[in-house]
Formats: structure tokens, C-alpha cells, sequence
């Protein structure tokens, strides 16, 4: 049984409507915009908290915020803790049947969709059935795993699935919508948003909020071109929170005595990864070969100011199942070399047309003004140099290099995906039952240790199975797996940041106070 309050300090962040915000709308949020007039005050009058977001990929200027935002407006039944273990939000409690094939769903009472409607049995499985029916379920396979929703009352359902789900409670992480009559979404969080307009999105707290109403009264989020004239609006007193701070930035605001800073460790990995369907990338042999070619320590002290850690796995690191016994992949130019020859990649070749040296050439995509991403694939260039290995980095837009993966046009791609907090999504991009594998990766031990995992009926078995994820990844490695990046935000002093250390402080916002506000009411 889980069961217990919800805490909005931790929220699952996922749940994308397209393959390419998958990979990407979780990504440093970007958009456009010039800066706007400052904000008043703390007064007695509504408290407002203003975000300065940075966007860089050329889509519409607040997608990015569109989708942060969600994390303050719509909750799922469950929210999953920074270890991975799932707990209940919208749902009081979840009890297994003995046979693992039911879960039975105790809803709160109290909790009411933004139009007021309670967020009933009835209003909860017609919104599980439509992502169980809809684009979540290509990427959440824990709701793929369900048969049926049946209603018991007007606050239990029963959710019944086709075989023992690990995955289930993992997934009910899924938006809790309801349509309303021209079709928008409610959602059922401490925050409203109303529609985007000059740049800038605004939410409103909701007063019924089953949790209490927030002390903050708006939050507003404005778009920035550039990380750097977000800063320059925070320090102009434009916004009270930089959504990121460049890790180059981080000990020259720490300098700052108006702002505070806060640090985590982000659940996504960046990586290279290959088109197993084209040679020689279908050798496991080559793909660990290049691997050990990598040096992470170095990579991570160049391209993330030292602020992140190594990573040879696509499994979350802070998984309470995550087995740190599990050997990494070291620095190893020699044994990078040995794995080659094994594999029967030549010493040395004709050079291509343009005069590179190398025993094996290949192209890597990078999408246009991701600075990031092109950085580290200039240090993965340069360390698979050493070994003789060419590769080539070919920038593309946004929309190109999304539809180059979708199609399988490319030989390897540097990209950032999703590691956690759960194992349903390093299901959902290596399994090869998975229809967002697009990648050609095929390992039929790997598959069935995913499997396992997914049905496992005791922690016990759950924790073995996540280790054998863990060792094929390490044998059999689909992509080069680089690094985990640390996040930082910036904050006010306007503001009291109540969240758990080394989390993300965002889905807290509803619990922050005014340090101004808690003196006067002291006296």
C-alpha cells in the first residue's frame, strides 16, 4: 500500500506531447523577448514572483515557460520522490491486490479541478483513459500496462492491469486533466495560467487550493534571449528568479548578497548516442570501444565548470535501486584501442575527401545554438581523435535535427534524455519494444532485464533486475554516456525559499514565504 500527504516539493517531470519534447522541452527552457518594467515591491498588496526564463531553440518564445509551468498547475495521482519511490498527490492512497493485477485508488475529497468541479472518480478515469488512449502511453509504459478504470465511489476507482506493473505507480505521475467546453485543459495545482501574451505568462493562485492557498499571489514568467540578459534583469530587479544560472556564472552570483542560490543534481544524462541500424555502430564492441576513449572528469570541468558527474549508465544514479558496486566506465585510450582491433576496424583507411586522418570517420548531429551540447561534442571530437577515430560535428536546426532522429538520418546524435526518477523511461528509449527506441538499439538481455524489472512482485527481485539494467547498459552500451548536469537556480531574498536541500525548489514555489511578511505577522 502507498498511502499518506502529498509533498509538492517533489514532482515527476514529465509527460510531453511530441517525440522531439521527449528529448528536448525539458531541456535550459528558452525564448525571446526584451526586458520589462521592474516589479513592485513586497507591500501588503498581492505578492508577485516573476521568472526570467533563457530560450535559445527559435520555437514559440514561451513554450519553454508553457511547459515549466505545468509543474505549478496540473498534478498527477502520484509524484515520485528524488529516489525514485512513488507517493500519493491526488490520490489519499493506492493498495495492491494480492496478485498484483488491481490497484485500488483512494481520491481526496477535497481537491478541485480550476473551474471548481470536484476532482471525483468519475473526472479521474475519464482523464486516465484518454492517456492510456492517447500519446502518453507510447512513453509511459506503466499506463500501457493498464486494462481498465472502474468506478467503487465517488472518491476510490479501481485500476485493473494486464500483468504485475512496477511501472504503474511511476506513471501515474500523468497529468490529472479535465477538458473544458472550448476544449482547454484544467488542471487541479496550486496555480492557474491564463494565456500567453507579450512575451510573458501569468498564474494565479488558486484560493481552494486543497492544500491551502499560496502565499504568493502571481507568478509571472517572461522569456530572455540569452542566460545573460536574464541575469542582467534579475540584477536590474525585473525578475526574482533565474530559472538557470550558466555554470561559468555560479561563484561570480554567489558573490551576490541580494540572491540566494540552489543546486541539484538534474535526472538527465547527456550522451552521444549511435544508429545501431548502420556499421560499425551494430559491434557492441565499437560502441564500448568509444567509451572508454572518453574523458569524463575532464569533460565535465570544461563544458560544466565541474558542476555535474560522470555517467555510464541510463539509469537515475539516485535511485534507491541503483547499485553503486556496478563498475564505470574509466579513461582508457589502450583498452579503446584493443576493443577496435578486436572488432576488425582497420588501423587506417583512405582518407575521405577532406583530409582527416582516422580508422573510422563518422558525422554526429548537433542542433543549432545549443552551446552546450556543441561543447561537449568539440572534447568527445577531441578524445576520439586520440584513438584515431574521426568524428565530424554537423550543426543543424531544431526542427532538422528532430526529424533526422525521427527518420534515422544521422550516425550519431549528442543529445540529453531522461534517466529518472523512475526506470519506465530508460524503458521507453532502449527496449526494443518501445516505439520511441529510434535508435535501431537491440539487446534481447537487456530487454529481459527491463522486463523483470517491470514485473518484479518484491524489491528484492525489482533491485536485481535493476542491476542487470545497469551491467548490460555497461557490456552493451547503445550510446556514449557522459555526464549528469547540475542545475542552478537564483533567487531573490525577497523571497524564502521552503524546499529539501539538493532538490529542485521549482514545484515548492506554492510553499515560499516573504521574509517581510513573516516578520510583520510575528508582531
Amino acid at each position: 500500500m502507498v498511502g499518506g500527504s502529498p509533498d509538492r516539493n517533489e514532482v515527476q517531470t514529465g509527460g510531453l506531447h511530441r517525440l522531439c519534447a521527449l528529448f528536448l522541452s525539458l531541456l535550459t527552457l528558452t525564448a525571446c523577448s526584451p526586458p520589462a518594467s521592474p516589479p513592485a515591491a513586497a507591500s501588503s498588496g498581492p505578492v508577485t514572483l516573476t521568472i526570467g526564463l533563457p530560450v535559445q531553440t527559435g520555437q514559440d518564445p514561451l513554450h519553454g515557460a508553457s511547459q515549466a509551468a505545468r509543474l505549478l498547475s496540473f498534478e498527477g495521482l502520484t509524484y515520485l520522490a528524488r529516489d525514485g519511490r512513488p507517493h500519493p498527490k491526488l490520490a489519499q492512497s493506492l493498495t495492491e491486490s494480492a496478485d498484483g493485477l488491481t490497484w485500488t485508488v483512494q481520491l481526496r475529497d477535497n481537491a478541485l479541478f480550476h473551474d471548481g468541479a470536484p476532482a471525483n472518480a468519475a473526472a479521474i478515469k475519464q482523464s486516465l483513459e484518454r492517456s492510456v488512449k492517447g500519446a502518453d502511453r507510447d512513453r509511459s509504459p506503466g499506463l500501457s500496462d493498464i486494462d481498465s478504470v472502474e468506478i467503487l465511489s465517488e472518491f476510490s476507482l479501481s485500476i485493473r492491469v494486464r500483468g504485475r506493473s512496477r511501472f504503474l505507480l511511476d506513471d501515474l505521475t500523468v497529468a490529472i486533466v479535465k477538458r473544458g467546453p472550448n476544449g482547454e485543459s484544467m488542471g487541479t495545482g496550486p496555480f492557474v495560467m491564463g494565456s500567453p501574451a507579450n512575451n510573458e505568462l501569468v498564474m494565479s493562485a488558486v484560493p481552494n487550493y486543497y492544500r491551502g492557498k499560496p502565499t504568493i499571489d502571481r507568478v509571472v514568467w517572461k522569456s530572455y534571449p540569452t542566460v545573460r540578459t536574464a541575469w542582467a534583469g534579475m540584477m536590474r530587479g525585473e525578475i526574482d528568479f533565474l530559472y538557470e544560472v550558466p555554470p561559468e556564472a555560479v561563484e561570480f552570483i554567489e558573490a551576490e548578497d541580494s540572491v540566494k542560490l540552489f543546486s541539484f543534481l538534474r535526472n538527465y544524462a547527456y550522451l552521444v548516442v549511435f544508429n545501431s541500424r548502420k556499421k560499425p555502430f551494430d559491434d557492441w564492441q565499437v560502441r564500448r570501444a568509444l567509451n572508454y576513449a572518453i574523458d569524463r572528469e575532464r569533460l565535465i570541468t570544461r563544458a560544466l565548470n565541474r558542476r555535474g558527474q560522470t555517467a555510464s549508465s541510463p539509469l537515475w544514479p539516485l535511485h534507491w535501486a541503483y547499485d553503486s558496486t556496478v563498475p564505470s566506465y574509466s579513461y582508457d585510450p589502450s583498452r579503446a584501442i584493443a576493443l577496435l582491433n578486436a572488432a576488425r576496424i582497420p588501423q587506417a583507411h583512405t582518407a575521405p575527401t577532406d583530409g582527416a586522418p582516422g580508422r573510422l570517420h563518422f558525422t554526429c548531429l548537433v542542433p543549432d545554438n545549443f552551446a552546450l551540447w556543441e561543447r561537449m561534442a568539440l572534447i568527445v571530437q577531441r578524445d576520439l581523435a586520440e584513438i584515431g577515430v574521426d568524428m565530424k560535428i554537423e550543426s543543424v536546426p531544431f526542427e532538422v535535427f528532430n526529424q533526422r532522429i525521427g527518420s534515422g538520418d544521422f550516425d550519431a546524435v549528442t543529445i540529453e534524455l531522461i534517466v529518472g526518477n523512475t526506470a519506465s523511461r530508460p524503458f521507453t528509449f532502449w527496449s526494443s519494444q518501445s516505439t520511441q527506441n529510434v535508435w535501431g538499439y537491440r539487446n534481447p538481455s537487456l530487454d529481459q532485464a527491463l522486463d523483470d524489472l517491470r514485473r518484479a512482485p518484491d524489491d528484492t527481485q525489482y533491485k536485481s533486475a535493476f542491476r542487470r539494467v545497469q551491467e548490460q547498459a555497461l557490456n552493451d552500451p547503445p550510446a556514449i554516456f557522459l555526464a549528469l548536469g547540475q542545475v542552478t537556480r537564483a533567487v531573490s531574498n525577497r523571497f524564502e525559499v521552503v524546499a529539501p536541500p539538493n532538490t529542485d525548489i521549482l514545484p515548492s514555489i506554492p510553499d515560499w514565504q516573504q521574509p517581510e511578511r513573516v516578520r510583520r505577522a510575528a508582531h
